[in-house]
Protein backbone atom coordinates (compact mmCIF):
# COMPACT_ATOMS: atom_id res chain seq x y z
CA UNK A 1 0.00 0.00 0.00
CA UNK A 2 0.98 3.48 -0.41
CA UNK A 3 0.15 6.70 1.04
CA UNK A 4 2.02 9.05 -1.24
CA UNK A 5 3.26 10.65 2.36
CA UNK A 6 7.31 11.76 3.38
CA UNK A 7 8.15 12.47 -0.59
CA UNK A 8 11.20 14.39 -1.81
CA UNK A 9 10.29 17.96 -3.00
CA UNK A 10 11.68 18.90 -6.59
CA UNK A 11 10.33 21.12 -9.27
CA UNK A 12 11.11 18.56 -11.95
CA UNK A 13 7.84 17.89 -13.97
CA UNK A 14 9.28 15.87 -16.95
CA UNK A 15 9.88 12.01 -16.15
CA UNK A 16 10.95 9.19 -18.17
CA UNK A 17 8.40 6.28 -18.07
CA UNK A 18 10.37 2.94 -18.89
CA UNK A 19 8.48 -0.17 -20.39
CA UNK A 20 8.15 -2.18 -16.94
CA UNK A 21 7.29 1.07 -15.10
CA UNK A 22 4.19 2.98 -14.00
CA UNK A 23 3.69 6.45 -13.29
CA UNK A 24 0.54 7.44 -10.75
CA UNK A 25 0.14 10.82 -10.17
CA UNK A 26 -1.57 12.51 -7.73
CA UNK A 27 -2.85 16.17 -8.63
CA UNK A 28 -5.48 18.42 -5.61
CA UNK A 29 -8.01 20.33 -8.31
CA UNK A 30 -8.68 22.79 -5.86
CA UNK A 31 -7.35 26.00 -8.09
CA UNK A 32 -8.37 29.86 -7.95
CA UNK A 33 -10.46 31.46 -10.85
CA UNK A 34 -7.40 33.06 -11.49
CA UNK A 35 -5.77 30.01 -12.38
CA UNK A 36 -8.32 28.26 -14.09
CA UNK A 37 -8.60 30.82 -16.53
CA UNK A 38 -5.08 30.14 -17.42
CA UNK A 39 -5.23 26.24 -17.55
CA UNK A 40 -8.70 27.06 -19.66
CA UNK A 41 -6.17 28.75 -22.41
CA UNK A 42 -4.16 24.93 -22.92
CA UNK A 43 -7.47 22.88 -23.22
CA UNK A 44 -8.95 22.42 -27.44
CA UNK A 45 -12.07 24.17 -28.08
CA UNK A 46 -14.44 21.30 -27.52
CA UNK A 47 -12.65 21.18 -24.14
CA UNK A 48 -13.11 24.60 -23.17
CA UNK A 49 -17.27 24.09 -24.34
CA UNK A 50 -17.52 21.19 -22.11
CA UNK A 51 -15.92 22.79 -19.06
CA UNK A 52 -18.65 25.71 -19.90
CA UNK A 53 -21.25 23.51 -20.25
CA UNK A 54 -21.16 22.43 -16.40
CA UNK A 55 -24.07 24.07 -13.72
CA UNK A 56 -21.69 24.71 -11.31
CA UNK A 57 -18.46 27.18 -11.17
CA UNK A 58 -16.78 24.30 -8.81
CA UNK A 59 -17.62 21.55 -11.47
CA UNK A 60 -16.07 23.68 -14.11
CA UNK A 61 -12.85 24.23 -12.33
CA UNK A 62 -12.35 20.72 -11.47
CA UNK A 63 -12.75 19.94 -15.13
CA UNK A 64 -10.92 22.27 -16.46
CA UNK A 65 -7.49 21.48 -13.68
CA UNK A 66 -7.87 17.97 -14.12
CA UNK A 67 -7.81 17.89 -17.99
CA UNK A 68 -4.94 20.60 -18.09
CA UNK A 69 -3.26 18.66 -15.61
CA UNK A 70 -3.55 15.89 -18.34
CA UNK A 71 -2.23 17.71 -20.84
CA UNK A 72 1.00 19.00 -18.86
CA UNK A 73 1.97 15.87 -17.74
CA UNK A 74 1.48 13.76 -21.54
CA UNK A 75 3.31 16.61 -22.60
CA UNK A 76 5.77 16.87 -20.17
CA UNK A 77 6.02 13.02 -21.34
CA UNK A 78 5.96 13.65 -24.91
CA UNK A 79 8.47 16.95 -24.89
CA UNK A 80 5.80 19.19 -26.81
CA UNK A 81 3.82 21.96 -25.48
CA UNK A 82 0.40 21.08 -23.49
CA UNK A 83 -1.59 22.63 -26.06
CA UNK A 84 -0.31 20.15 -28.89
CA UNK A 85 -1.33 17.33 -27.01
CA UNK A 86 -3.97 15.44 -29.31
CA UNK A 87 -6.95 12.77 -28.13
CA UNK A 88 -9.29 10.12 -29.99
CA UNK A 89 -11.88 8.42 -28.16
CA UNK A 90 -13.35 5.06 -28.03
CA UNK A 91 -16.92 4.12 -28.74
CA UNK A 92 -17.13 3.97 -24.80
CA UNK A 93 -15.46 7.49 -24.48
CA UNK A 94 -12.32 6.31 -23.27
CA UNK A 95 -9.73 8.85 -23.89
CA UNK A 96 -6.10 8.10 -25.79
CA UNK A 97 -3.39 10.23 -28.00
CA UNK A 98 -4.65 10.53 -31.25
CA UNK A 99 -1.91 8.57 -33.75
CA UNK A 100 -0.39 6.25 -31.03
CA UNK A 101 -1.11 2.60 -31.96
CA UNK A 102 2.44 1.49 -31.25
CA UNK A 103 3.45 -1.50 -28.34
CA UNK A 104 5.66 1.53 -26.98
CA UNK A 105 3.02 4.24 -26.95
CA UNK A 106 1.84 5.98 -23.61
CA UNK A 107 -1.51 4.85 -22.00
CA UNK A 108 -3.37 6.75 -19.24
CA UNK A 109 -6.49 6.71 -17.60
CA UNK A 110 -7.60 9.37 -15.16
CA UNK A 111 -9.97 9.20 -12.02
CA UNK A 112 -10.95 12.11 -9.62
CA UNK A 113 -13.57 12.47 -6.78
CA UNK A 114 -14.28 16.15 -5.01
CA UNK A 115 -11.10 18.60 -5.43
CA UNK A 116 -8.41 14.62 -5.55
CA UNK A 117 -7.39 13.62 -9.38
CA UNK A 118 -5.40 10.68 -9.84
CA UNK A 119 -3.69 10.02 -13.14
CA UNK A 120 -1.65 6.70 -14.11
CA UNK A 121 0.40 6.54 -17.27
CA UNK A 122 1.99 2.74 -18.45
CA UNK A 123 4.23 2.20 -21.95
CA UNK A 124 2.03 -0.08 -24.09
CA UNK A 125 0.18 -1.97 -21.22
CA UNK A 126 -3.67 -1.49 -20.37
CA UNK A 127 -4.15 1.08 -17.33
CA UNK A 128 -6.79 1.73 -15.77
CA UNK A 129 -7.35 3.89 -12.45
CA UNK A 130 -9.80 4.84 -9.95
CA UNK A 131 -10.17 6.87 -6.84
CA UNK A 132 -13.33 7.26 -4.18
CA UNK A 133 -13.48 9.16 -1.43
CA UNK A 134 -14.33 7.66 1.82
CA UNK A 135 -18.19 9.15 2.18
CA UNK A 136 -19.59 7.98 5.94
CA UNK A 137 -22.90 9.15 4.82
CA UNK A 138 -23.40 6.01 1.42
CA UNK A 139 -25.07 2.42 2.55
CA UNK A 140 -22.24 0.63 1.34
CA UNK A 141 -23.79 -3.09 2.19
CA UNK A 142 -26.91 -1.85 0.33
CA UNK A 143 -24.68 -0.65 -2.91
CA UNK A 144 -22.45 -3.98 -2.43
CA UNK A 145 -25.54 -6.32 -2.40
CA UNK A 146 -26.72 -4.88 -5.79
CA UNK A 147 -23.36 -4.85 -7.50
CA UNK A 148 -21.09 -7.15 -5.23
CA UNK A 149 -20.79 -10.33 -6.48
CA UNK A 150 -22.68 -13.29 -4.21
CA UNK A 151 -19.11 -13.96 -2.29
CA UNK A 152 -17.91 -10.84 -2.20
CA UNK A 153 -20.78 -9.59 -0.34
CA UNK A 154 -20.34 -12.41 1.89
CA UNK A 155 -16.65 -11.75 2.28
CA UNK A 156 -17.84 -7.96 3.31
CA UNK A 157 -20.66 -9.16 5.75
CA UNK A 158 -17.93 -11.40 7.24
CA UNK A 159 -16.07 -8.41 8.43
CA UNK A 160 -16.15 -6.54 11.96
CA UNK A 161 -18.51 -3.67 11.14
CA UNK A 162 -16.05 -1.10 11.19
CA UNK A 163 -13.61 -2.43 8.09
CA UNK A 164 -16.73 -2.77 5.90
CA UNK A 165 -16.41 0.83 4.59
CA UNK A 166 -12.74 0.69 3.72
CA UNK A 167 -13.25 -2.76 2.14
CA UNK A 168 -16.24 -2.00 0.06
CA UNK A 169 -14.40 1.33 -1.21
CA UNK A 170 -11.01 -1.09 -1.56
CA UNK A 171 -13.42 -3.17 -4.38
CA UNK A 172 -15.26 -0.92 -5.51
CA UNK A 173 -11.94 0.83 -7.25
CA UNK A 174 -10.73 -2.56 -7.94
CA UNK A 175 -13.64 -2.86 -10.23
CA UNK A 176 -13.53 0.31 -11.88
CA UNK A 177 -9.98 0.74 -12.31
CA UNK A 178 -9.84 -3.08 -14.04
CA UNK A 179 -13.14 -2.21 -15.93
CA UNK A 180 -11.49 1.29 -17.08
CA UNK A 181 -8.36 -0.54 -18.36
CA UNK A 182 -10.71 -2.67 -20.29
CA UNK A 183 -12.77 0.44 -21.84
CA UNK A 184 -16.02 -1.25 -20.41
CA UNK A 185 -16.91 1.25 -17.87
CA UNK A 186 -20.01 0.88 -16.20
CA UNK A 187 -21.33 -1.04 -19.22
CA UNK A 188 -19.87 -4.24 -17.83
CA UNK A 189 -21.52 -5.55 -15.18
CA UNK A 190 -19.73 -5.38 -11.55
CA UNK A 191 -20.36 -8.49 -10.33
CA UNK A 192 -19.02 -10.27 -13.33
CA UNK A 193 -15.91 -8.94 -11.58
CA UNK A 194 -14.51 -10.27 -8.37
CA UNK A 195 -11.72 -8.67 -6.05
CA UNK A 196 -10.19 -8.78 -3.39
CA UNK A 197 -11.24 -6.32 -0.79
CA UNK A 198 -8.60 -5.28 2.07
CA UNK A 199 -5.84 -3.01 1.45
CA UNK A 200 -3.06 -5.84 2.14
CA UNK A 201 -4.20 -8.11 -0.56
CA UNK A 202 -5.02 -6.46 -3.89
CA UNK A 203 -6.15 -8.46 -6.68
CA UNK A 204 -8.58 -9.22 -9.80
CA UNK A 205 -9.69 -13.06 -8.80
CA UNK A 206 -12.55 -13.60 -11.24
CA UNK A 207 -13.80 -12.12 -14.62
CA UNK A 208 -16.42 -13.43 -17.22
CA UNK A 209 -14.59 -14.03 -19.93
CA UNK A 210 -10.85 -14.22 -18.99
CA UNK A 211 -9.69 -17.30 -16.90
CA UNK A 212 -6.20 -16.38 -16.71
CA UNK A 213 -6.97 -12.33 -15.11
CA UNK A 214 -5.63 -13.11 -11.61
CA UNK A 215 -2.25 -14.23 -13.64
CA UNK A 216 -2.10 -11.39 -16.07
CA UNK A 217 -3.06 -8.25 -14.74
CA UNK A 218 -1.16 -6.16 -11.39
CA UNK A 219 -3.15 -4.18 -8.99
CA UNK A 220 -2.21 -1.69 -6.53
CA UNK A 221 -3.85 -0.31 -3.76
CA UNK A 222 -3.28 3.45 -2.90
CA UNK A 223 -4.06 5.60 -0.30
CA UNK A 224 -3.73 8.89 -1.85
CA UNK A 225 -4.63 11.33 0.57
CA UNK A 226 -6.68 10.87 3.99
CA UNK A 227 -10.29 9.59 3.56
CA UNK A 228 -9.65 8.72 0.11
CA UNK A 229 -8.88 5.09 -1.43
CA UNK A 230 -7.55 4.51 -5.13
CA UNK A 231 -6.16 1.76 -7.03
CA UNK A 232 -4.48 0.81 -9.88
CA UNK A 233 -4.78 -1.88 -12.54
CA UNK A 234 -2.60 -2.69 -15.25
CA UNK A 235 -2.52 -6.16 -18.02
CA UNK A 236 0.94 -7.65 -17.29
CA UNK A 237 3.16 -8.20 -14.36
CA UNK A 238 6.28 -7.28 -12.61
CA UNK A 239 6.28 -3.46 -12.61
CA UNK A 240 7.97 -0.63 -10.73
CA UNK A 241 5.19 1.56 -9.25
CA UNK A 242 6.36 4.98 -9.28
CA UNK A 243 4.06 7.92 -7.47
CA UNK A 244 4.30 11.46 -7.93
CA UNK A 245 2.18 14.48 -6.19
CA UNK A 246 1.70 17.86 -8.23
CA UNK A 247 0.26 20.89 -7.07
CA UNK A 248 -0.46 23.67 -9.29
CA UNK A 249 1.33 26.39 -7.05
CA UNK A 250 2.08 29.12 -9.24
CA UNK A 251 0.10 30.18 -12.19
CA UNK A 252 1.49 28.10 -15.20
CA UNK A 253 1.51 24.08 -14.61
CA UNK A 254 5.09 24.20 -15.94
CA UNK A 255 6.16 25.37 -13.17
CA UNK A 256 3.92 23.26 -10.17
CA UNK A 257 5.70 22.22 -7.40
CA UNK A 258 6.10 18.29 -7.70
CA UNK A 259 7.20 15.97 -5.31
CA UNK A 260 9.81 13.35 -6.35
CA UNK A 261 10.19 9.75 -6.43
CA UNK A 262 8.44 8.53 -3.29
CA UNK A 263 10.16 5.91 -1.26
CA UNK A 264 7.90 2.92 -1.84
CA UNK A 265 7.74 0.76 1.39
CA UNK A 266 7.45 -3.00 1.91
CA UNK A 267 4.17 -4.01 0.62
CA UNK A 268 3.78 -1.43 -1.76
CA UNK A 269 3.53 -3.70 -4.63
CA UNK A 270 1.95 -6.59 -5.38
Amino acid sequence: MEDFNNVRRSRVLTKFLGHDEVHLWVVHLGISAEKSCYFKSILSLDEQERAGRFRKIRDAQRYVAARSSLRSLLGGYLTIEPDRVRFAYAPSGKPRLAGEETLTSIRFSVSHSDDLALFGFARGHKIGVDVERIRPDVGVEDLAARYFSPNEFQKLRSLPADRRREAFYCGWTRKEAYLKALGEGLSFPLDHVEVSLTPNEPAILKASGDPGVSRRWSVQHLSPAPGYIGTAAVEGRDFAFRCFRCEPAFGAFDKVAVNDRLSLRRGFLV
